[in-house]
């Protein structure tokens, strides 16, 4: 009668074994995607945009602090955006401000934002607890006139700061999924597919080819500097991931943006002699809750 039971038992064991190896491998493999990214405080990465053979502009993407939100660590993310002063049709000069975990979803966004015709000083908190945004709009030209809201948040959000960040954390690995991103204060969905190794990827900047990850997918809202539609971009292949180069469609149409100079990219092959100023740094910004 033992030795039956003892018979018995063992079908229910291995299963009960097979479950524990297929969870402790589903934690490990998400934990490995969301530490595989290395975050570098004073990492700046600045980019040429360009139309063709026509230089748009500039973009900077900074990684400039770090501190303790929501019982969370955040990283305080910029991003400045500057028009070529010498094309009469593009006048663009904005700074976004976002705080993003480990996970790469934001929990506060700052912008100034031109939103159904008007101009506001943007404030987004992300309450993922309670599954609310709460949303602060100052109008720029009456500072009087504030709208105060708050919208509902039935699934976690990517602003546009965050998204380039969760692209980087998950470049790595061969999958695609659509996720929800949040911008002018609407929901949009946003499809990108992750599709390993892109080959070797040359840049101006660099003399060598660089191992890549690939992307691409399409974006079904209108997000910074108007870009939405399809895009594909490429990413340098070691820890930090940052985009090497990328195409995509903005409200001029599409246009080639190139990481050109960096700072703190600590890269195979990389001299961080080809480095950026630091832009300037509001601090009184850090305190905005």
């Amino acid at each position: 009668m033992k030795v039956k039971s003892v018979i018995r038992m063992l079908p229910s064991k291995r299963i009960r074994y097979f479950l524990c190896l297929v969870l402790f491998i589903s934690v490990f493999s998400e934990s490995y995607a969301q530490n595989k990214f290395r975050w570098v405080i004073g990492e700046e990465l600045t980019y040429k945009v360009k139309y063709g053979f026509l230089r748009l502009g500039t973009l900077t993407m900074q990684v400039a602090d770090s501190m303790q939100m929501d019982e969370q660590k955040v990283y305080k993310t910029l991003l400045y955006i500057d028009s070529n002063p010498m094309i009469f049709f593009v006048n663009m000069h904005s700074v976004y401000e976002s705080y993003i975990d480990e996970n790469f979803y934001p929990h506060l966004f700052l912008a100034d934002e031109k939103i159904d015709g008007k101009y506001y000083k943007t404030r987004y908190r992300f309450d993922y607890p309670n599954q609310i945004i709460d949303v602060k709009m100052t109008d720029l030209e009456d500072t009087s006139k504030i709208i105060i809201k708050q919208m509902p948040m039935e699934e976690k959000v990517q602003d546009g700061m965050s998204l380039i960040f969760y692209a980087r954390g998950n470049v790595h690995l061969a999958k695609q999924e659509t996720l929800t991103a949040f911008y002018e204060a609407k929901m949009g969905k946003v499809f990108i597919r992750f599709k390993g190794k892109g080959g070797a990827m040359k840049i101006d900047a660099l003399e060598d080819s660089q191992k890549s990850y690939a992307v691409d997918g399409q974006a079904h809202l209108k997000a910074i500097a108007g870009f939405g539609g399809k895009y594909e971009g490429w990413f340098a292949t070691d820890a930090q991931t940052p985009p090497l180069k990328a195409k995509l469609k903005v409200f001029i149409g599409y246009v080639t943006v190139e990481l050109e100079s960096w700072k703190n990219w600590f890269g195979k092959n990389v001299s961080n002699q080809n480095a950026t100023m630091p832009h300037q740094v509001n601090s009184a910004t850090v305190k905005a809750r």
